[in-house]
């Protein structure tokens, strides 16, 4: 069941009454700096800039506001909570304290998750500014930065004062409410947190190890029942191969496997030297290049944990990041957007290289199978990334699906149009290609069109991995034929649904069929092929999809996918967790339908799919319908929205050169198709939101059509 207001998923439809903070104000001012600050809630309610008190900026909203006080308290509190115990680990100088913190602050990112799932808000970000002294008068404790102890007298204090908050407010909530059920559970868990803050304390001050320990996705290396089990990822992609052969090429120059092998067993000796040990994370935030390789496959081969950041991420995405993770180095072409005590664990590109180059070989570190050998963000299409974690095993086939289902070959020259913070040519060109021994082509600049073809005329790729929006671009822009004439044998495409009309006119402008994938960062190869015949997607070798549900012949449903290559989990993300991975399987949110001769039809996300005037409408199926048959249309996009009513209906999003002729265009077209599917919206964009990966943001769509009404 869907909220009426926002048309995300209810929680749970089963626990009655329920509020939606969709929409609510935003904007306060703060009546002692009169700074206006941007959100649904702040650490305790209090100005980010300064700690004066806040009021909203909107009085037309204020009824609205009141509503959802109780909602903002929460949050606010567990806000306060989390921003103090993310400070406290990153500031203590004493390990068992940063990862007693650290957990801490993690857990209440689980409290967030919480928030945000049942009244359907992004969580809100990190406050960079925040100071700990906030956090002691909250629990009304003095604050002496110098003392390792007063953090913990401050951290007891602030889950006690919470827990009576609570407890209060559960009290005077109505009775069996949505909120008086909030605020008792919240309550429990925080008198839960400070008991165990309290043992915790106990043994620290007595010098004993502490008992609450990591889980095994943020665990230090585990040591296997047998030795001779124990693996390194980076050393499997990069064993077995001629020592001569050329494995990357960027520009003008280019690194054998010998090269690739020596420099990466160098950046695992560059990390060692600054401190890192096994289990440990390491971000790579750089440009595609031989860098960005050698560092994040040194991080592997030192036992750490690699982690791939977009070097254009927003600010606040990457403080969000930042705080989630607790990186023990950076490996950055600027220090500007890293906040302190973070921004002293950069280490910047040219000192990176320098180091590399003095650096002497290291051996590869022995782990266990299971220990994390990195992590890829999701991409965040519903909401703040998810840190996807995976173990070392994952190289042992990796190339599987590469080479027994796309038909990839070790003399192969491969080429991704997406950068290599992307699980897609991570995967699939980065990883796949350097096990199976071929050629990667890698590309410092941020992908379009023209720098694609410039690309593949300049190196000659035989192998190129795209996605659905480049491969409609380069259609538009007249270039597709270029491609083939400079050699590429094989395409690929995956990370959002690839259209019918597109795969066709690809053809006939190219001569070359599509090979279209289906993968998730939480299994990493692509889990099902669709090569274009009547049997739509299939699995992919060594793969085994099952529906979650049996449901009836034609209905849509969610899959169940197990693979050699599937994740450890999401980071601290319990919830998300339960409902993602079970039983072994990973069940994405994704929709499939099967059709007769066993193969599934993509039918969308959950969101994709909704029920207007009583009747279920894909609105994948909509958009492909509609753009292919309206000439002079580019790309579309539908949401479900409610109209003037609170009824749902359709709004259509559009990308065109002439925007009048092809609204005309859809116009025609939608009269021909039953009335409960015809957009009663149609918006002419510029372009449509989508995250840094080329996957459409459905959510913002929503947003903007509120401001178009």
């Amino acid at each position: 069941m869907q909220c009426p207001k926002c048309h995300r998923p209810l929680d749970d439809d089963g626990e009655g009454a329920y509020i939606c903070c969709a929409g609510a104000s935003l904007q306060w001012r703060c009546t002692k700096c009169a700074k206006v600050s941007e959100g649904f809630a702040f650490p305790y309610g209090a100005c980010p800039h300064c700690g004066g008190t806040l009021e909203l900026q909107d009085a037309r909203r204020a009824e609205q506001a009141a509503t959802l006080a109780g909602i903002r308290m929460a949050f606010e509190i567990e806000l306060g909570g989390r921003a103090f115990y993310q400070r406290a680990a990153a500031d203590s100088d004493d390990a068992a304290l940063r990862e007693l913190f650290g957990r801490f602050a993690l857990m209440e990112g689980e409290h967030m998750e919480t928030l945000s799932r049942r009244y359907h808000i992004d969580v809100p970000a990190p406050s960079p500014t925040f100071r700990i002294e906030l956090a002691a008068i909250f629990g009304d404790v003095e604050s002496r930065p110098q003392d390792p102890a007063n953090l913990f007298r401050i951290a007891v204090a602030l889950e006690k004062r919470a827990a009576d908050f609570f407890t209060e407010r559960a009290a005077q909530a109505t009775a069996g409410s949505a909120e008086a059920n909030l605020y008792r559970e919240l309550a429990a868990e925080e008198r839960e947190h400070a008991d165990t803050l309290q043992t915790e304390y106990a043994r620290w001050r007595a010098g004993k190890p502490g008992v609450f320990s990591s889980d095994l996705l943020r665990a230090q290396a585990q040591p296997a029942a047998d030795a001779t089990s124990r693996v390194n990822a980076a050393a499997l992609l990069l064993e077995g191969h001629a020592a001569e052969h050329i494995a990357l090429c960027c520009g003008a120059q280019s690194m054998s496997y010998g090269e690739l092998r020596g420099s990466v067993a160098r950046a695992a000796s560059v990390w060692r030297a600054r401190g890192v040990k096994p289990g440990d994370r390491i971000a790579i935030k750089l440009s595609d290049g031989f860098d960005w390789i050698s560092g994040f496959l040194g991080a592997m081969w030192a036992g750490a944990v690699a982690v791939a950041v977009n070097p254009h991420i927003p600010e606040a995405e990457w403080h969000y990041i930042l705080d989630e993770a607790g990186f023990s180095a950076i490996l950055a072409e600027s220090a500007n957007d890293t906040p302190s005590p973070w921004r002293t664990r950069v280490l910047l590109l040219a000192d990176w290289q320098r180091a590399l180059a003095q650096a002497a070989p290291s051996d590869a570190e022995a782990m266990d199978p299971d220990a994390p050998a990195f992590w890829c963000h999701s991409s965040g299409t519903s909401g703040k990334p998810k840190a996807v974690v995976h173990a070392h095993r994952f190289a042992r086939q990796i190339e599987q699906v590469s080479r027994d289902g796309i038909g990839v070959r070790g003399d192969d020259k491969l080429f991704a149009s997406s950068k290599l913070f992307f699980a897609y040519p991570q995967t699939n060109s980065l990883y796949a290609g350097l096990k199976l021994g071929a050629t990667i082509v890698v590309d410092p600049q941020w992908p379009s069109a023209q720098s694609v073809v410039a690309i593949v005329e300049a190196q000659h790729p035989s192998v190129l991995f795209c996605v659905p929006s480049l491969y409609r671009n380069l259609v538009n822009d007249g270039l597709a034929p270029r491609i083939a004439a400079a050699g590429v044998r094989l395409c690929v495409s995956a990370g959002e649904a690839l259209p019918a009309s597109l795969r066709e006119v690809w053809r006939a402008q190219t001569g070359l069929a599509i090979v279209n994938g289906y993968g998730a960062s939480e299994t990493l190869s692509l889990m099902m092929l669709d090569r274009g015949d009547a049997q739509s997607f299939t699995p992919s070798p060594g793969v085994d999809i099952l529906p979650l549900d049996e449901v009836a012949a034609g209905a849509p449903t969610r899959i169940c996918i197990r693979a050699p290559t599937l994740a450890l989990g999401y980071l601290d993300r319990p919830q998300a967790q339960a409902e993602a991975f079970r039983d072994g399987a990973f069940c994405p949110a994704d929709l499939f339908v099967r059709n007769e001769a066993g193969g599934w039809r993509f039918a969308g996300r959950e969101d994709s799919l909704v029920k207007i005037r009583g009747r279920w409408v894909n609105l994948v199926e909509l958009e492909e319908r509609l753009s292919s048959q309206s000439p002079g249309v580019l790309e579309a996009a539908a949401v479900c929205v409610p109209d003037a009513d609170g009824v749902d209906a359709v709004a259509f999003f559009f990308v065109a050169n002439d925007d009048a002729a092809a609204r005309a265009a859809l116009a025609a077209c939608a009269e021909t198709l039953p009335h409960y599917q015809r957009p009663s919206w149609l918006h002419p964009v510029t372009l449509l939101p989508r995250t840094p990966t080329g996957k459409l943001l459905r959510r913002k769509l929503q947003e903007l059509h509120r401001t178009l009404e």
